[in-house]
């Protein structure tokens, strides 16, 4: 009985969706076409402003119906800045403007941002959208900054971008109303990583001190006493300050016998005790002014016993011995003359070391990975005027080492043991070669910049308020020749150049 129940039950059922498909739908269903939005003209894809300036935008609205008031429509002009420049206390969106054209003095903090006009139709309800790139900038916003001896003080000048223009200011420190005394004898100027809010440090006969990374402005509690965990005295004048791309907030200062460590990564944001100790020696090492710091470890030199000696950027309070490998010993009994971490092989570290008969040697040393590795190791034979190298740097791309002597940049492949001459600058003294690293999250701007090498010169004959230029080079494979890329002259007379990344 169960059995037939259940069949007619299912029949049911069955017949039931048969009426149903058979059924007639009887209402009046009259389709038409609304209007649309074909399309939003008279927005360009970026704009990019200085902080006050005024965006103005008067975008052309198609649409389908042709001759379509526009008056039918509400507009909302909203501006979002971009996730990698946003900060805590900024706000998710700004409402610019309500009308079809946006005429906006622009009050953004300097910054990227994405606008977007939003398009409503009121009778329908439909709502369209248009996004352009605007960029904030201040006058100090983005460019290269450089460090100038004019008559044996210390002046600043930028060359700072805006879009795809540059504009040379001299003495941006004046510039800014930045407050700063002058300062006797200029020698490094870093620019600093951290997690957030990037820094200027500037070394010169007064010490060491930062500069504020957004405005270039300056405090006297911005000397680099104010960073250290132990009092250091009114004279405290570093020889070297270290920090790169590769480890945001791991900083590295060397004055005279000490060296002083921080992790801001870690919390650290003071410098403690010195680390300049092996192991369980007792008796401090005295540094080469050289760091080298990457994600598997940092490399100092020890003057001293003229060995490379490592340290733990993270947590090391101390250094410690590292143990020969197949290459080469890292008791070298050599003189150090350069050393520096690129971004050749992921992180390999570039020295260059100096033996009692003049011979120079290439030690590398990969710390980009877990630990600290021997890559490569030579002699550096057939490189011309090397013993009259005043400036090196190497190619973050192809691993090429560039020394300056006077006028004349060389660039010498250390796995073919072969030197080329590059460029030779005539009058001109070549006083800084670099190879910048970045941390620009793969925009194609840095990523050509950072494999490039950068020339700053002087020209003797001229006054050096205005004796100074940048040139950037493309560095081509198979050892060709540079290919000028970019070039400003009439800054003051440059002895060190950093850029100001966004």
């Amino acid at each position: 009985m169960k059995t037939n129940y259940i069949q007619l039950l299912l029949g049911g059922c069955l017949l039931s969706l048969c009426f149903t498909a058979c059924y007639k739908d009887r209402g009046n269903y009259d389709y038409h076409e609304i209007n649309e939005v074909s399309g939003i003209k008279g927005i360009n894809d970026k704009y990019a402003l200085l902080y006050g300036d005024t965006l103005r935008i008067v975008p052309e609205i198609l649409s389908t119906e042709a001759g379509t008031d526009t008056g039918r429509y509400t507009y909302q002009w909203e501006a979002l800045i971009e996730g990698t420049a946003r900060l805590a206390d900024d706000a998710p969106i700004v409402v610019l403007g309500r009308g079809r054209d946006l005429v906006c003095p622009v009050k953004l903090r300097p910054a990227p941002y994405d606008v977007y006009l939003r398009v409503k139709d009121k009778q329908t309800g439909v709502e369209w959208f248009k996004k352009c790139k605007l960029t904030v900038q201040s006058a100090v916003y983005q460019g290269w900054v450089v460090l100038c001896d004019v008559g044996g003080g210390t002046r600043i000048d930028m060359v700072t971008r805006l879009g795809d223009d540059d504009k040379l200011i001299t003495d941006v420190l004046a510039f800014t109303n930045a407050g700063m005394p002058v300062r006797r004898q200029p020698k490094q100027l870093l620019f600093a990583y951290r997690p957030a809010a990037h820094q200027f440090y500037l070394r010169s006969a007064e010490g060491l001190e930062r500069i504020d990374g957004e405005a270039l402005t300056w405090k006297s509690t911005y000397n680099i006493r104010y960073e250290m965990m132990s009092p250091a005295g009114a004279d405290f004048a570093p020889d070297y300050f270290y920090n790169n791309a590769s480890l945001p907030g791991v900083d590295y200062v060397i004055a005279g016998n000490q060296v002083f460590h921080r992790s801001m990564m870690m919390g650290a944001s003071a410098f403690g005790a010195p680390v300049n100790y092996v192991d369980e020696e007792k008796t401090p090492f005295r540094p080469a002014p050289f760091v080298a710091c990457g994600m598997g470890g940092a490399l100092l030199y020890d003057q001293d016993r003229q060995r490379f000696v490592a340290h733990d950027p993270m947590f090391g309070t101390r250094c410690s011995s590292l143990r020969d490998g197949s290459l080469f010993s890292y008791n070298t009994g050599r003189d150090m003359v350069y050393m520096t971490y690129t971004g050749y092989n992921w992180g390999d570290v570039y020295a260059i070391l100096k033996d009692k008969a003049g011979k120079f040697y290439t030690y590398c040393m990969n710390v980009g990975g877990s630990g600290i590795k021997q890559v490569h190791y030579t002699e550096m034979t057939g490189a011309p005027e090397l013993d009259k190298a005043t400036a090196f740097s190497v190619s973050n791309q192809l691993g090429y080492v560039f020394y300056a002597a006077g006028s004349r940049v060389y660039e010498y492949d250390v796995f073919t043991n072969k030197a080329w001459l590059m460029a030779d600058l005539g009058r001109e003294q070549v006083s800084v070669l670099k190879c910048l690293l970045f941390n620009p999250y793969g925009k194609e701007f840095y990523v050509n910049l950072s494999n490039s090498l950068v020339v700053g010169s002087y020209d003797p004959s001229r006054p050096d308020t205005e004796n100074g230029a940048i040139r950037v080079y493309s560095v081509p494979a198979r050892n060709e020749q540079l290919q000028l890329t970019w070039s400003h002259a009439g800054l003051g007379k440059i002895v060190d150049l950093a850029y100001r990344e966004r």
